[in-house]
């Protein structure tokens, strides 16, 4: 029978589809739709954490999903065979078959370039591609995918080739390049990347990352599902974020976030290692990356003003020479600098910075001595309250211990002097 002759619109997304099989009630889906936004975890996967689905079930979907999608089959029949599937427990080809319907052969096998590639490399033999590219089709499972379950390749091969075929397509490279970048890479035990940079084919820049890239250094996906979303978005040519986003593996958010991570980075911004550790703390906290971004631009900016005031807080006794040795020695082992380690240490909080901070504009500024002005800040250190409190409160005490009674707290000279200065914000 002819499933495809007369589309009908239907559910795409793997939520509706689940539901319109029968597979998950509405309401289960509902909640689980909320769980997803707030944690920013892909539907799948909370479907699969609260026993809902399991792996097999959420990849039958998936399956479905991308047959929906190429035309292959209408939503009426999809929705059918995944509820024949997944309540009988049997493979979705095997659905097919019970409903009276097989696959149609597809003029160009799925995954056709890559196993042309790898054949051109020598990496795997004419048998086992072509076994692999018949379990491709008949199981509409990526040819990648199948060569790794067979063992024909391993997943670091893999990895490598389409890595070969994304700068094939992008005119980075040519075949010839990728063909003898593969057979090194195949030899060496290495990536392709580094095979191509060893004969100065391909020179990556330090300034790109990719999506699927910077999902994996966050922790956001795994390498095989990076590894699949590469593969299945060569076949379908779409972007990898949207295919791990149709296979619930991400959420639009969540791509949303990661790519505009990857324009600051090409931008120069952030590095690599900056727009995954943001990434990962976003998702972690449950926030927008720009919430993050803020954060790091304010703790900067507090590193810097640290830097700048470190000779008066020592001057002021709130830094011992056992603190700064300490922290010379971790500044040294992290190559960071000294104000960044005094800060995430403790030993320095921000009440103290800011403190330190306004004593050193009165000293610029004239209105205080050094003298004057560290034994303020000591005063801070030493109550915890704020420089402006403490001006008002302390009177300069001469090194020789010879205080002149006018001096002495709450004296007339330091009144004078407190009504010119204003507080901070006024």
């Amino acid at each position: 029978m002819e499933i495809a002759r007369e589309r009908r619109a239907g559910p795409k997304r793997i939520g509706e589809l689940l539901v319109a099989a029968n597979v998950i009630k509405p309401e289960v889906l509902l909640e689980a739709l909320q769980v997803a936004k707030k944690s920013a975890t892909p539907l799948g996967r909370v479907l699969m954490g609260i026993g809902e689905l399991t792996e097999r079930d959420l990849q039958t979907a998936i399956e479905v999903q991308s047959l929906l999608r190429e035309g292959v089959i209408s939503a009426e029949f999809g929705i059918r065979a995944l509820n024949v599937a997944i309540k009988g427990c049997i493979p979705l080809e095997e659905a097919f078959i019970r409903l009276g319907w097989k696959a149609p052969q597809r003029e160009s096998m799925p995954g056709s370039e890559l196993g042309e590639l790898l054949l051109e490399a020598g990496v795997v033999t004419r048998e086992n591609l072509e076994e692999s590219m018949t379990q491709s089709q008949e199981n509409n499972l990526p040819l990648g995918r199948c060569l790794v379950l067979a063992r024909a390749i391993p997943s670091s091969l893999l990895a490598s080739a389409l890595t070969a075929q994304v700068l094939l397509r992008d005119g980075k490279i040519t075949k010839d390049q990728a063909v003898n970048g593969m057979k090194a890479a195949a030899r060496k035990h290495q990536t392709i990347e580094v095979s191509l940079q060893e004969v100065g084919a391909y020179r990556p820049s330090q300034a790109n990352i990719r999506v699927g890239d910077l999902l994996l250094a966050a922790g956001l996906v795994t390498e095989g599902d990076k590894i699949s979303a590469i593969e299945m978005g060569l076949v379908q040519q779409q972007p990898v974020g949207q295919v791990l986003v149709q296979a619930g593996m991400i959420s639009d958010l969540m791509l949303n976030e990661s790519l505009k991570l990857q324009e600051m980075v090409a931008k120069g911004n952030l590095t690599g290692v900056q727009a995954a550790d943001i990434l990962r703390q976003a998702n972690t906290r449950n926030c927008s990356v720009d919430t993050i971004i803020s954060e790091r631009s304010t703790k900067e900016d507090e590193i810097a003003r640290a830097n700048t005031v470190l000779d008066i807080l020592q001057q002021a006794g709130a830094l011992t020479p056992q603190d700064l040795a300490k922290a010379e020695g971790v500044s040294r082992q992290l190559n960071v600098s000294l104000g960044e380690v005094l800060l995430s240490t403790g030993v320095i909080d921000k009440k103290l910075l800011q403190a330190a901070v306004q004593a050193q504009g009165f000293i610029d500024d004239d209105i205080l001595t050094i003298g004057h002005a560290t034994a303020v800040l000591h005063y801070c250190q030493k109550t915890g309250v704020d420089f402006p409190a403490a001006l008002k409160e302390v009177a300069y005490t001469a090194p020789a211990d010879t205080i002149d009674p006018r001096l002495q707290q709450g004296s007339g000279w330091l009144g004078k002097l407190w009504s010119k200065v204003k507080k901070p914000g006024e």
